[in-house]
């Protein structure tokens, strides 16, 4: 259960409205999410947060498969079951194989990836676990990706270990109809 009361739209002030309509057509959705909702008590903020991760997800420089994978490999690292049951259903949409995905799942990652998976484990397990990205570490990523694409991953795991802190803290329900698959 939700710790905060999810925000509706008709409880917004007019600029807290324009923030709630740009979540939803960001995402082209019929309505806003109820971890958005959980975030709407501070309207401004998490319309600057929500942008952020609109922006990564539709205009990432990195390639599908490899965004969606390390959106996995993240909100697995956060135990995040709202992540996790929509970004691994997307990665295997994008290309990734269920034996990669249950590689992270399971936590037995990096064994079983490709190398360019393994580049993107490396990184993100650095960068969460050791509070630190090894030169080596960030070479192969920038190697695989370009610069604005190691620069896209490091915002990409920004913004959903911020999301999956939110949840950690608010706790919103997974949306109707969905089940975890963590």
């Amino acid at each position: 259960m939700a710790r905060v009361p999810y925000v509706a739209r008709e409880e917004l002030d007019a600029e807290g409205q324009a923030i709630y309509d740009r979540i939803r057509q960001d995402r082209n959705a019929a309505q806003v999410g109820l971890q958005f909702r959980a975030l709407l008590h501070s309207p401004k903020a998490a319309g600057f947060l929500t942008s952020m991760g609109a922006q990564l997800r539709f205009q990432s420089a990195m390639p599908e498969d490899l965004k969606e994978f390390a959106i996995c490999v993240v909100s697995r690292e956060w135990n995040s079951a709202i992540e996790w049951t929509a970004h691994a259903a997307l990665a295997a949409k994008a290309g990734v194989s269920a034996s990669a995905l249950e590689a992270v799942r399971t936590g037995k990652a990096p064994a079983g990836l490709d190398e360019r998976q393994q580049a993107i484990v490396r990184f993100i397990h650095e960068q969460l676990r050791k509070k630190e990205v090894s030169d080596d570490a960030f070479a192969a990523v920038q190697k695989l990706l370009g610069v604005k694409g190691a620069v896209d991953l490091t915002l990409t795991t920004s913004y959903y270990t911020a999301i999956c802190m939110a949840q950690i803290a608010l706790k919103p329900d997974m949306e109707p109809g969905r089940v975890s698959t963590l």
